[in-house]
């Protein structure tokens, strides 16, 4: 049996995105999916790998009966109207050390400029302690690869709009934290004909979305010209902090009616892979409270 591509026919829904306003992505799952593909073993020798390259301690897979991922990266909320709700909350990733800041040694000011931009005024140091990122980056890359290959009919009058695939690598030099993925025929052609005004409120929504997440791991003010979101014959851009990183289409090229293919451009950290993810469950949302 050939397995259908979202890009050219509708299928029935058997995963989905949302993001909430208080900080959190919501990973939705349909019992069908689920009752035919069963649990995720921890014992696999890929999450194996990562949990030795990445120090976590505990993996869950049991989507039915317990949380799911990497360190309890995800709680299960139900089931709800026929999907199993995993919720992750963003980690904030900023923390305070107990060593005088290196700009300005602790004054809280450098020299006639002000408040030091680099502690905000404290006078400590900041790190980044990034354990929990990783453990919510590796858990989608486990359940994006699990769910990759289903050609598993599901009995959901919802569409699947979108699907993804994301890599988890802690001591990669680039592209440490990549996704890509496909859109739909149906999302596309949706993101084509929506209204100018309706165009406007998308893009600052899925800007606000990604820039609201990005911000509550890094914990700092970030300019809002890195956040930048563009929208054109149905092609979408999502930028976020980086050297040019971001979700773009695969090629421009246009074939009537159908979706197409999406990759990334520097996606190096899991800050900026999560921050993209929730701009793409943000455009879930959407799409669906237009009754896509």
């Amino acid at each position: 049996m050939s397995i259908k591509r979202i890009t050219q026919e509708s299928v029935p829904c058997w995963y989905e995105l949302s993001w909430s306003n208080k900080s959190s992505i919501i990973l939705r799952i349909h019992e069908d999916f689920l009752k035919n593909k069963g649990s995720i073993m921890p014992e696999e020798y890929f999450i194996k790998e990562l949990a030795r390259e990445n120090k976590f301690t505990i993996f869950e897979g049991d989507f039915e009966g317990g949380n799911f991922g990497f360190d309890k990266s995800f709680v299960n909320q139900g089931l709800n109207n026929g999907f199993f709700e995993m919720k992750a909350d963003v980690p904030s990733l900023r923390k305070e050390s107990a060593q005088p800041c290196s700009l300005c040694n602790g004054t809280g000011k450098v020299f006639d400029y002000g408040v030091c931009s680099f502690c905000g005024g404290g006078g400590k140091s900041w790190c980044y302690e990034w354990e929990k990122a990783f453990a919510l980056s590796a858990s989608f890359t486990v359940f994006f690869t699990f769910s990759s290959s289903s050609n598993i009919q599901t009995s959901s009058n919802l569409k699947q709009l979108m699907t993804i695939q994301t890599i988890t690598k802690r001591d990669a030099q680039g592209h440490g934290s990549s996704l890509r993925g496909e859109f739909s025929a149906l999302l596309v052609n949706w993101l084509r004909t929506i209204e100018k005004a309706e165009t406007k409120n998308l893009i600052n929504f899925l800007k606000m979305a990604t820039a609201a997440t990005f911000i509550k791991m890094n914990g700092r003010k970030v300019d809002e010209d890195s956040f930048e979101v563009t929208l054109r014959n149905g092609r979408l851009i999502i930028n976020c902090p980086g050297d040019a990183c971001g979700v773009h289409p695969e090629n421009w090229h246009e074939i009537n009616d159908n979706g197409y293919e999406f990759n990334c451009h520097n996606t190096d950290n899991p800050m900026q892979q999560i921050a993209l993810l929730a701009g793409l469950a943000a455009l879930h949302d959407e799409a669906r409270k237009a009754g896509i």
